[in-house]
C-alpha cells in the first residue's frame, strides 16, 4: 500500500522536548517505521522549517520524509502556520497528482485541512487523527489558548468529512461525536511504546543516597502542570524532583517557563532538590525512568500521553491526572495512581503513600510493564491502524460495487440448483487444505488481534453476535459455545449468541420480514454499541449475512468477517476480514473452524492477563483494608 502521512508540525526528524515537539512527533515516526517495514510505501510531509533540510530523507525503516515548502523556512509556533496551509495543500496535490498513494493520514486538524483540499480533486481517501482538540484546549486553557479562532469550525467540519477518523483515547471519541462525527467512521487507536528501548531490564541513572526520585518528562508548558508536581513536592521532605524537557540544559535560563518552574522551586525553598535537566537524549530516557521511585504525568488535559506508557514500560508506577488519554491507559490502583489536576495536595498525598509502600510500587510497576506489553507496542498499534485504512479501502470498494444494484451471487457457486465447481476429493482435498492453512499462518497476527480486542469488549460487558448459513451456522455455534463454555482454561462465561440459534425468532423474522432480515433484526435487537459481529460465509455474498453487517455498522458494532475467495461484499462490508483463496467451500470451512480455534485461544490469553491484574488490585485492596 502507499500512504501519504501529512504531519505539518510535527516532523518525525524534529528533537523532542521542545514547545511543539511531543508525542505527535514520535507517534508518525513509530507508524512511519512500522508501516515501512512491513513493505509499505511511506511518504511522511511536514513543513520545512530551516533552509539547510534537503527535499527528501530517507528514514533507515525505507519511510520517507518529504519537507514542503510551506510558508517562511523557519521554525514557527504552530498556531501561526494555519495562512500557510494553502500553499502546503497545493504542494501536497501537485504530489499525489504525478504518484497518487492509497490513502492519505492526516495528523492534527491543520493537516487535516491541507490533505482534505489537496485530495477531495483527485477522490483520495482521508483518515484523521487529531492528536488534540482546540474544544477541549480552549475548555481547560480558556484565555491563555492560542490557538486560531478558525479552528474550532475547522475541526467541526473535519469530523464530518474525513473518510475515517482514528481517535486515539476513549475520551476524544465523545468528544468527536459531540462535534457531529459519524460512529461508523470512528476508530480508537491508542499512541504506543518501543518496547525494545524501554523495558524494565537495563541500566539505572546513578542517583544520591537517602532520597526518593520524582521524575517528570514533559514539555515545559504551563498546561502539563509541572509546576503543581513542584508545589507537591513541598510536603515531601525526603524526595527529589527530576524534570526532563525543554530547552538543553545550558539555554534554560532563555525559556520563561524553565524561569518560572526555577523560581517557584526558590520560592518555595526546593531549589537544591529540584533539578531542571532540559532535554535529555532519547537513547538517556530509559535510565532515567528506570531510577525513579515513580514517574508523575499532571497535565491539566492529555489527550494521549506517552510518557506515562514509557514509564509503565519501563516497569516505573505512575501517578497520573485522571483526564483524557491517561484514563485508558494508567488503571488505577493497578498500574499506577489517578489524581485530580491542578491538584498539588492531592499528589503530595498519593505520592506518600507510595514512596513509603516499596511493595505496591513493586507491584503497580510489575503490572504496568505488562500492560504495556500486552497492548500498546507499536506493532500492535501499526496492526489496529492498519484495520482502520482496510476498513476505509472496503467501505469504498462495497460503495463503488453496490452501484449495480447489489451484488450478484458468484456464477460458479450454483448453477441449476447443482455446485458448478467439482469439490476436491482424497489426497487433492488434503493438499488444498494444506494450502489454505499456509495461508491462514499469514493472517495468524490479525485473528490474535481480533482475540485480544475481542476478549476486552466481552469482559468489559459487551458481546460477541456471530451469523452464517449452513456449514457456517453450525462453526458459529461452536464459537459461542467456547465462549459461553470454556477453551483451554477455567473463566467465567462470556456474552456470544449465534444468530441462528434461536430458531422461534429466525423463522418468525423470516416469515414476516423475509429471509434476508433474519439476521439483521436480531442484531439491531440484541447489538449495542461497541459489541462485535462476526459474520462466516464460504461465499461472501449472502444476502442476509450483508444485511447483518449493514445493521451491525449502522448499530456501531464493529463487524468482522471470515469468507471464502475475495474480493467480496462481506469483507468489503466489515471492518476487518480474514479471506480464505480456497475454490472448495469445505476447505474453506475447515479452515475457518482452525480460524475459530486460534481466536478462542487468543481471547483466553487476554482474559487471563485480564484476571491476573484483577487478581493484583483484589489483594491489595485486602491488604489495605486489613492495614
Amino acid at each position: 500500500m502507499r500512504i501519504a502521512m501529512v504531519s505539518e508540525h510535527a516532523s518525525p526528524l524534529a528533537a523532542l522536548g521542545g514547545v511543539d515537539a511531543g508525542g505527535q512527533n514520535v507517534h508518525v515516526a513509530a507508524l512511519a517505521d512500522e508501516f515501512a517495514r512491513r513493505g509499505h510505501e511511506v511518504s511522511v510531509y511536514t513543513r520545512r522549517d530551516d533552509a539547510a533540510l534537503p527535499e527528501r530523507v530517507e528514514l533507515p525503516s525505507g519511510a520517507s520524509v518529504v519537507h514542503v515548502e510551506a510558508g517562511p523556512p523557519l521554525a514557527l509556533p504552530k498556531d501561526d502556520l494555519l495562512p500557510h496551509m494553502p500553499r502546503f495543500a497545493r504542494v501536497l496535490r501537485g504530489a499525489w497528482e504525478e504518484e497518487p498513494p492509497d490513502l492519505v493520514h492526516a495528523h492534527f486538524w491543520m493537516s487535516g485541512l491541507a490533505s482534505l483540499e489537496a485530495a477531495s480533486a483527485l477522490s483520495l481517501p482521508v483518515v484523521q487523527t487529531f492528536h488534540a482538540l482546540g474544544v477541549v484546549k480552549r475548555r481547560h486553557q480558556g484565555a491563555d489558548d492560542t490557538s486560531p479562532v478558525e479552528r474550532f469550525e475547522a475541526e467541526e467540519s473535519l469530523a464530518r468529512r474525513a473518510n475515517q477518523i482514528v481517535a486515539t483515547s476513549s475520551d476524544e471519541v465523545f468528544e468527536l461525536l459531540r462535534m457531529g462525527a459519524d460512529l461508523r467512521r470512528l476508530s480508537v487507536v491508542p499512541c504506543g511504546v518501543d518496547l525494545e528501548h524501554f523495558r524494565p531490564d537495563g541500566p539505572r541513572e546513578p542517583r544520591p543516597a537517602g532520597r526518593a526520585r520524582i521524575v517528570v518528562v514533559s514539555r515545559l508548558v504551563p498546561r502539563k502542570g509541572v509546576g503543581n508536581v513542584i508545589s507537591a513536592l513541598a510536603e515531601l521532605p525526603d524526595a527529589e524532583l527530576v524534570v526532563a524537557g525543554g530547552p538543553e540544559r545550558a539555554r534554560l535560563d532563555a525559556d520563561p517557563e524553565a524561569r518560572r518552574l526555577a523560581a517557584l522551586a526558590e520560592e518555595l525553598g526546593l531549589a537544591g532538590r529540584v533539578d531542571l535537566r532540559g532535554r535529555v537524549e532519547r537513547n538517556d530516557l530509559p535510565a532515567l525512568l528506570r531510577s525513579a521511585d515513580a514517574a508523575v504525568s499532571l497535565p491539566w488535559y492529555e489527550p494521549f500521553g506517552i510518557v506515562p506508557l514509557e514509564a509503565m514500560a519501563c516497569g516505573v508506577p505512575v501517578v497520573a491526572s485522571a483526564v483524557g488519554g491517561l484514563l485508558d491507559t494508567v488503571v488505577d490502583g493497578i498500574t499506577g495512581v489517578h489524581v485530580p489536576p491542578r491538584s498539588p495536595e492531592r499528589l503530595a498525598e498519593a505520592l506518600r503513600s507510595l514512596l513509603a509502600d516499596p511493595e505496591l510500587r513493586a507491584r503497580l510497576g510489575r503490572a504496568g510493564a505488562e500492560r504495556a506489553r500486552a497492548r500498546y507496542g507499536w506493532g500492535d498499534i501499526a496492526d489496529a491502524t492498519l484495520e482502520a485504512y482496510g476498513a476505509l479501502v472496503r467501505r469504498r470498494r462495497a460503495t463503488a460495487s453496490a452501484a449495480a444494484n447489489g451484488y450478484p451471487r458468484p456464477a460458479a457457486a450454483v448453477a441449476n440448483g447443482r455446485p458448478a465447481r467439482r469439490e476436491p476429493a482424497g489426497e487433492e482435498h488434503v493438499l488444498a487444505t494444506m494450502r489454505a492453512l499456509d495461508d491462514l499462518r499469514r493472517e495468524a497476527d490479525r485473528i490474535q488481534g481480533w482475540g485480544r480486542r475481542l476478549a476486552r469488549v466481552l469482559v468489559g460487558g459487551g458481546r460477541l453476535l456471530v451469523a452464517g448459513n449452513g456449514g457456517s451456522a453450525a462453526q458459529a455455534q461452536h464459537l459461542t459455545a467456547e465462549l459461553v463454555g470454556r477453551y483451554r482454561t477455567e473463566r467465567a462465561p462470556l456474552s456470544a449468541l449465534a444468530l441462528h440459534a434461536d430458531t422461534s425468532s429466525l423463522t418468525a423474522i423470516a416469515n414476516d420480514y423475509g429471509g434476508d432480515e433474519a439476521f439483521a433484526r436480531q442484531v439491531r435487537a440484541h447489538g449495542r454499541p461497541g459489541d462485535v459481529l462476526l459474520v462466516l460465509s464460504t461465499s461472501g455474498s449472502s444476502r442476509n449475512v450483508l444485511a447483518a453487517e449493514e445493521a451491525a455498522l449502522d448499530g456501531g458494532l464493529t463487524v468482522w468477517a471470515l469468507t471464502g475467495r475475495g474480493p467480496n461484499p462481506a469483507a468489503d462490508l466489515a471492518n476487518d476480514a480474514v479471506v480464505v483463496s480456497a475454490d472448495s467451500a469445505a476447505t474453506v470451512q475447515e479452515v475457518h473452524m482452525t480460524a475459530i480455534h486460534l481466536l478462542c485461544a487468543a481471547v483466553d490469553a487476554e482474559v487471563e492477563i485480564s484476571a491476573v491484574t484483577a487478581a493484583d488490585r483484589l489483594e491489595e485492596a485486602i491488604r489495605l483494608g486489613a492495614a
